[in-house]
């Protein structure tokens, strides 16, 4: 009887021990060391709910209670930019409306820095999360802007941080924009508010401006962030130079604006988009703002040259039914032509590579954005006033 005992209490305890120790092996069994120093991040490992239990939605605490109601959601995306990522945890943590974080006295853990208002999603098997909370406010006594602090945990690679949530209509945010690295893309949201309640959506690409992730894994496209954008002569379908080959770096290379080079034929799927962007050169001026949509041209294997003339007189009557007076669809002869698409580094497997410059560089890059209004706004919002 004794020994039986002994064999049952040993059994348990190696039992307990092992669930006592599932998530420090999951962080062992990260097979890739991704994203740099993340002080912190470890915080993600204390979720009471196990993260095979973990679903797509979380209501963090006092929703409703202390503030104004604020909803997040959005698709993470694999390192190609198109697959949706499932499994993926997503941490959050941040200030109450008050800029403090909020503390209730039982915090255990990395709680007793983040506070109470934290939660955990694991993204479904279409890359969705959606979490409900407060609106935070910045920090008192002149802190930064408002903002959700987001952890990263997907399957076979450490933890590791991304850019925080942010909100454009923050006034701190907009005298301070401050310097984005969009680790996992763009964190600024546009927040769209429906009765007592805030709503924003963010997309997030796993391993976009992640020091350390497997080159394999990340689709690259264009130039780098900090490069000259090279002279290169397109033909302009619409536009102040329309029917000529102006140069857009040598003519307006002093100024700012977005070049979007798209290698794909649904110019219909880019209305909305490109009329956001005609409707904002309008407002702003050209001296302030110039957009060049350029076209790749991805039949150039099989067109002959009177399909090619076609194809532009098409083209261009696209643009005459969009009322496209300011932005410029450009032509250029194909996405792997050496004194245009590969002279800015296109990888012609995407479908678009999206550069802002300022004074010739380039100040910020995306790969296969989706062709939103939000996504419009976005890139204005890196250009700034």
């Amino acid at each position: 009887m004794t020994m039986l005992k002994a064999i049952f209490f040993f059994t348990m305890t190696a039992l307990l021990l092992s669930c006592q120790h599932t998530n420090s092996q999951t962080k062992k069994t990260s097979s890739q060391k991704v994203g740099g120093p993340c002080e912190g991040c470890e915080a993600i490992y204390e979720s009471k709910i196990p993260f095979e239990a973990l679903n797509e939605v979380d209501t963090l605490p006092f929703f409703g209670k202390k503030g104004a109601k604020l909803v997040i959601s959005g698709t993470v995306f694999e390192a190609d930019g198109k697959t949706p990522a499932p499994d993926v945890v997503l941490y959050i943590y941040h200030t109450d409306p008050s800029g403090r974080y909020y503390m209730t006295g039982n915090e255990t853990g990395w709680g007793k820095r983040h506070g109470a208002l934290r939660g955990w999603v694991k993204t479904n098997t279409k890359g969705e999360y959606k979490f409900y909370t407060l609106r935070p406010a910045s920090y008192p006594n002149d802190g930064p802007p408002a903002h959700i602090h987001v952890t990263i945990k997907e399957p076979g690679k450490n933890e590791y941080w991304i850019d925080d949530f942010h909100f454009d209509d923050d006034p701190v945010l907009k005298a301070h924009p401050g310097s984005f690295q969009n680790r996992g893309g763009n964190g600024v949201l546009t927040l769209k508010k429906k009765d007592d309640t805030y709503y924003g959506q963010r997309n997030i690409y796993l391993g976009m401006n992640i020091p350390g992730y497997p080159a394999r894994d990340v689709i690259q496209s264009g130039l780098k962030v900090g490069e000259n954008c090279p002279a290169f002569d397109p033909f302009h379908l619409s536009g102040a130079d329309i029917n000529s080959k102006a140069c857009p770096m040598c003519k307006y290379g002093y100024g700012q604006g977005l070049m979007v080079w798209f290698n794909h034929d649904n110019l219909d799927g880019m209305k909305r988009f490109t009329q956001v962007l005609e409707r904002e050169m309008k407002s702003r001026g050209e001296k302030k703002l110039r957009v060049f949509l350029v076209y790749m041209n991805p039949t150039y294997k099989t067109s002959t040259e009177r399909e090619e003339a076609l194809l532009k007189e098409k083209i261009k009557k696209w643009c005459t039914d969009q009322a496209l007076q300011k932005v410029a669809v450009v032509w250029v002869p194909s996405p792997v032509d050496e004194e245009t698409s590969s002279a800015y580094k296109i990888n012609p497997k995407v479908d678009n590579t999206i550069f802002v410059y300022k004074k010739r560089k380039v100040a910020a890059k995306w790969v296969n954005m989706n062709y939103s209004d939000d996504s419009a706004k976005k890139l204005l919002d890196v250009l700034g006033g």
